[in-house]
This record gives structure tokens, C-alpha cells and sequence, in this order.
């Protein structure tokens, strides 16, 4: 099994219990918890990528053992639990789960690059490319839930930057990303450099290689190098090993702006390694050092440039992106969409009552239009059409829900009372309409 995938099934080791992935959940004697326990110290102390730390992790796992801090893990399930616990702090990725006996029949195959990796299931998930879209103002958008490998993922990958080459910045969500392959790291942030300038982006050191390995950006790419658009990485506290390694290279290069939570702190890829009876244990075989800081986020997680809650990130990369295209923005079209872009996303920052104080001083007719009040908010129609509900963006001035490129505002006299409104769409002319 390739250590690509090693890395790509880490990603549930981080969020999944391991009761809910055995196959059975079988008690547990003296005798067995000790093989386990002694069979997955053997198996840190032989690939742990740093020796001497392994070793050390190893002689407390079985000091532990002596001591009876596992006798209370009575099935499968509670002592992989508990082996999980001990090992966690000295390394986010270790994970020891319980996953049945080994299938009869053939072994795991002849060790080459596809080696128990289920391109079928990858395939279905869209090899993590969750979304891709073009939001307003002209920002790309590109939703990755994991890093498959690029020798597989790469065509769907390429789509997604295809996808949104023309826009005006670019938005990576890595908010729900638990991992996967370098590989489609290095792809990804290739085509964000440039390709004559070829730099390295990773290094791993390794106890099975006297030198460090290097990944370097790519010189040749399928698609458009992009070295100079604005560039955003969302996290959350659950974004995790590859998930970080992209932000965290980015934002070393300072080549991205870094919006969200602090990461969850997992910087050394390895494998699962079979520790007997059942059980499995993940080994970090290597450990990334980046060339410019010399480190990694183990333990840390990647610290953003913009710390706001998850759910909060995307308005805030999105309001940092508009205003960076609007330092460059000429046409005035394009300005007039970037500010209504990002007066929508202020609004959705600091959303304002649904229902504004002075809602009843609005209501009426305006020639064909409508304004009125429905389900605690303020609506708007035209003639026989359905209304639509309008979104406070600040005082006398709306969205109109469902309609990213219009906008209402009310116009008032020296005396303050409502004597029109205006409706703009981008594009066209504005509207004015008296109030009966």
C-alpha cells in the first residue's frame, strides 16, 4: 500500500472513532492487550520517521502497559481507543484502530503506485473537488474536501482551475479538508507560482532516508500559471495533515492570505501499519519541513492571517478579496459589481434587523411596484409577479433576495418622508419609480 494512500486514509483517523469502522468489536484479555500493545511499539520503533523519538514513544507505551493504564480496555474497540489517547500527544497523526482480520485469499499486492487505492470511490466523491463556482464580483471559488493523488485527480483538478482562470481572485475552502496526497498539493500550488521561477514548496525527512526528500513547484504545468491573483485559503479547526500543508506553504511564501481558524495540528504523513490480532496502527513515517521556515505544524496547526470563526471565513476572504480587485479596478462596470459584491458581503458580516424601525414609512405603491410587509420582513413586487424579500444593506437601500446583480433604495425629501424609489441592475439603467 503506497504511502499516498496512507496519508489519504489518515484523514478519517482524525475524525472517525474506531468502534465505527471494525468489523466486529471482540473482548479483549490480558494476553491479547499485550500483543497489541507490545506489536504497535515495535512497529513506531521500526518506522517512526525520527529513530530516537520512536523509540522513547515505544519504551512508554510499554511502560504503560506494566503499569495497567490499559487493564480497564476490556473489547477491540475501548483498547484501540485508549492506545489512540496515549499516543496522540506525541504526534497528531497517530491513531490505532481496530479493523478485523486480514481477508483470506491473495496479499495486498505487488507494492506499485495504485496499490489499495479505490479509484472508484475516489471518483465518487469527485476526488474532493466538493464545489466550483464563480461568485460575485468575479471570485473563483474552489470547495476541496481531500488532496487525491495527482497522477489520479489531476484532469478533475485542472477542470476546477479551468473553471476559474478568468476570475478575479481566487478562493480555496479548505474548512472541511482532512488530507491526502502531496502530490496534488504540489499541483495545486504550482499553478498559483511561476513556473520559470521554480522553488521548492516541501521537504520530508525521513528514518529511511539519510537526506531529506524535496517537493519542488512544477516547471511544466497542463494548465494557467496564475502567479499574481489575489489568492485565499480558508480553515477550520478541523482541517488537517495535506489540508494544512497547502495553506501553511502559501502562506510561507506569502503567496496567500489565510482566513479561518487555527488548524488541527497534524504535519507528519505516514501509514497504517497491521499490529496483529486485528488492529492497526498509523505510524508517521516522515515529517514535512518547510524551506522557509524550517518547520512544520505539528502540534500548532497553521495560525491564519485572518482569525474569525469557520463559519464566518468565507465573507471575510471574500470582503479582503473585493477590496484587493477594486485597488486595481479600472472599468467602471466592474467596480460597480465589486462594490455591490462587497456591500453584500459587510451585510452578511454584520447582518442588520430583517425588519427595519422605519419599515412602515416604506410600504406602498410605487407606480407598478410594490412594497410590503410578509413573515417579519420587507418584500418587494412588480405587477402580477411573486414578491421577493428584501435584505437591509443600510439605511433606505436593499437586495433583492435571489438577484445578486439589483439593488433598491428609497428616496426622501427635506421633510424625510418616502417620495420614491430607485431599482439598479448592473448592466442597465436604474429605475425610478414615484410613490402614489
Amino acid at each position: 500500500m503506497i504511502r499516498l494512500f496512507h496519508a489519504i486514509a489518515a484523514c478519517a483517523a482524525l475524525l472517525v472513532s474506531p468502534l465505527a469502522l471494525a468489523q466486529d468489536n471482540p473482548a479483549q484479555s490480558a494476553e491479547s492487550r499485550a500483543r497489541t500493545v507490545n506489536d504497535a511499539a515495535r512497529l513506531i520503533e521500526e518506522n517512526f520517521y525520527d529513530t530516537d523519538r520512536g523509540a522513547e514513544i515505544a519504551a512508554g507505551l510499554r511502560a504503560a502497559l506494566a503499569a495497567g493504564d490499559f487493564d480497564g480496555a476490556g473489547d477491540a474497540a475501548s483498547l484501540a481507543d485508549a492506545l489512540t489517547a496515549h499516543l496522540r500527544p506525541q504526534d497528531n497523526h497517530f491513531s490505532v484502530r481496530y479493523v478485523g482480520p486480514p481477508p483470506e485469499g491473495p496479499g495486498d499486492g505487488d507494492g506499485g503506485e495504485d496499490d489499495g487505492i479505490d479509484i472508484g470511490a475516489l471518483a465518487r466523491v469527485n476526488f474532493g473537488f466538493q464545489d466550483v463556482a464563480i461568485l460575485p464580483g468575479n471570485v473563483g471559488y474552489i470547495d476541496l474536501h481531500q488532496f487525491a493523488p495527482a497522477q489520479i485527480a489531476g484532469d478533475t483538478a485542472l477542470a476546477a482551475l479551468n473553471f476559474v482562470e478568468n476570475t478575479d481572485a481566487v478562493i480555496f475552502d479548505m474548512r472541511s479538508n482532512s488530507g491526502g496526497a502531496p502530490s496534488m498539493v504540489q499541483f495545486l500550488i504550482s499553478h498559483f507560482l511561476d513556473p520559470v521561477d521554480q522553488r521548492p514548496i516541501n521537504t520530508f525527512v525521513s528514518s529511511e532516508r539519510e537526506y531529506p526528500s524535496e517537493l519542488m513547484s512544477l516547471a511544466w504545468l497542463p494548465g494557467e500559471a496564475r502567479p499574481d491573483v489575489p489568492l485565499y485559503v480558508l480553515t477550520s479547526s478541523r482541517t488537517g495533515s495535506a489540508g494544512e500543508a497547502f495553506p501553511y506553504h502559501l502562506q510561507a511564501m506569502e503567496r496567500a492570505t489565510i482566513v479561518g481558524e487555527t488548524t488541527y495540528g497534524a504535519g507528519n504523513p505516514g501509514g497504517f501499519f497491521p499490529a496483529g490480532d486485528g488492529f492497526a496502527v498509523f505510524v508517521s513515517t516522515g515529517s514535512a519541513r518547510n524551506p522557509i521556515t524550517g518547520t512544520n505544524w505539528e502540534g500548532t496547526g497553521v495560525i491564519p492571517d485572518v482569525d474569525v470563526p469557520a463559519a464566518e471565513a468565507l465573507d471575510a476572504a471574500l470582503a479582503l478579496a473585493y477590496e484587493a480587485i477594486l485597488e486595481t479596478a479600472e472599468n467602471a462596470d466592474q467596480r460597480r459589481s465589486v462594490e455591490w459584491a462587497l456591500e453584500a458581503a459587510r451585510a452578511r458580516a454584520n447582518p442588520l434587523p430583517p425588519l427595519p424601525e422605519n419599515a412602515d414609512t416604506l410600504t406602498g405603491t410605487y407606480g407598478p411596484r410594490e412594497i410590503f410587509i410578509e413573515n417579519g420582513a420587507l418584500h418587494y413586487r412588480r405587477g402580477e409577479q411573486g414578491g421577493r424579500r428584501l435584505t437591509p444593506l443600510g439605511p433606505d437601500r436593499f437586495a433583492l433576495e435571489g438577484l445578486d446583480d439589483a439593488r433598491l433604495t428609497f428616496q426622501r425629501n427635506a421633510s424625510g418622508d418616502v417620495v420614491s424609489l430607485t431599482l439598479e441592475q448592473l448592466g442597465g439603467p436604474p429605475s425610478l419609480s414615484r410613490r402614489d
